[in-house]
Order: structure tokens, then sequence, then C-alpha cells
């Protein structure tokens, strides 16, 4: 996962409107469905977020009793100490909720691939991928606060072009380092629509039966 998705212009208006032009243009030569799924996290990671403030509370309890003793030889109220060490507890937990850099920061890297593989494997079902026609259809899901991706192929189209070529795509778009991330993404999306072509060529009277206008998931 690279820094290339890391980027929050892909949840606004003018970016899903880019890439709704790019789904429609790649569809226009293959019968497989494009569906675009972007989200701004893959999960909310509460646990280290409560972790993060609890280790907060403490460290700032502990300081402050400490500095309060062993400098001005003073022995404060425990109870007052308690009420701050909670209160700056509740802006880190509020801080890391809301800064994906710290969010970054307090979890690691296999944390974040996964959490980006059980998202985007939910989206597959809850996205209907595999209820088209022909079983064709294919998912490009995206995360920001990861900057990881999936790109998940139904059945009928991995048993003609199989995963390598989606991988491929996929891999780009991971470790992709920075850019106009919009165009990375509509850059992907014609990859696919060129794999797709080659193995299901538009047909008389297609049907288009996913959206193509990406679609903002929330974890």
């Amino acid at each position: 996962m690279g820094k290339g998705l890391q980027d929050k212009l892909l949840l606004r208006p003018a970016a899903l409107d880019r890439i709704e032009a790019a789904v429609a243009a790649a569809e226009k030569s293959t019968c497989c469905e494009i569906i675009v799924v972007i989200a701004p996290a893959s999960s909310r990671y509460e646990g280290r977020g409560l972790r993060a403030a609890a280790a907060v509370s403490l460290l700032v309890f502990l300081a402050l009793y400490n500095v309060n003793v062993l400098a001005f030889g003073y022995y404060p109220d425990a109870l007052m100490l308690l009420v701050e060490a909670v209160v700056l507890g509740a802006v880190a937990a509020i801080a890391f909720s809301r800064w994906a850099p710290l969010r970054r920061l307090l979890t690691t890297r296999a944390q974040r691939n996964a959490a980006v593989q059980r998202a985007s494997g939910a989206t597959f079902f809850e996205e209907r991928v595999g209820s088209t026609k022909d079983r064709n259809a294919v998912l490009l899901y995206l995360s920001v606060l990861e900057g990881g991706c999936r790109v998940l192929a139904d059945v009928g189209l991995v048993a003609r072009a199989h995963d390598a070529p989606f991988g491929e795509v996929q891999g780009a778009l991971d470790n992709a380092a920075g850019g106009d991330a919009v165009q990375l993404v509509c850059d992907a999306i014609a990859k696919i629509g060129a794999i797709c072509a080659v193995h299901f060529p538009m047909q008389p009277g297609d049907i288009n039966e996913l959206p193509d206008r990406p679609q903002v998931r929330l974890p």
C-alpha cells in the first residue's frame, strides 16, 4: 500500500464525476461490468484509538503527579489530576479518529492490509458484484486512509482472464508513490476495461447491470 491513493480528493464530487466517466468509457468496449467503491477508511480501528487514549491518560497522570512531587514538593489532588488526564486522553481519542496520519502511525501495515482485505471482500457481496448475468463483473475497491486497493473479478471473468492481469493493475495502484490520485484510478479503470474487452467484447443489446457512479462506503 502506497501514498498514491492517500488523497481525500478521491471522495469529492468532481473526482467521482471523472471516475464515473472513466468507467463508462471502459465499458464501451466490453460487456463486463466495472464497479468502483471508495472508502475513506476500511476500518475505524476503534481498539487502537481507545488504547492510545488510555496510554495518554496514564502518561499525563504520572507526569503531572511526579512533576508536582519532585519539582515542587507538592502532593496534588489525585482526583483532579485524574480528571485532567482523562480529558487529555479524550482529546487524543478524538485526534486519532479524525487525523489520518495519526491513525496510520498507530496501526501496523499488516493491520491496515487486513482491514482492506476484509472490507473489499464484504463490499464484493454488498454491491452484488456476483449478480451479473455472465458473472463477469470487476470490483475496484479503494481505501483512502490505508492507501490500498483490491481488484476483484467475478468467477466468469477469472475463468477466461485469470487473476494475474488484475493483480498487475492492483500492484501498480498499491505501489504508486504519488501524483494525481484520480488519474491513477482512471488509468487503472482503462486497463481493467482493456483486459475485459479481450475476453468479453461488447455484445449487441448489452445492458448496464451495475452503476458507473463510484459508490462511497463508510467503515
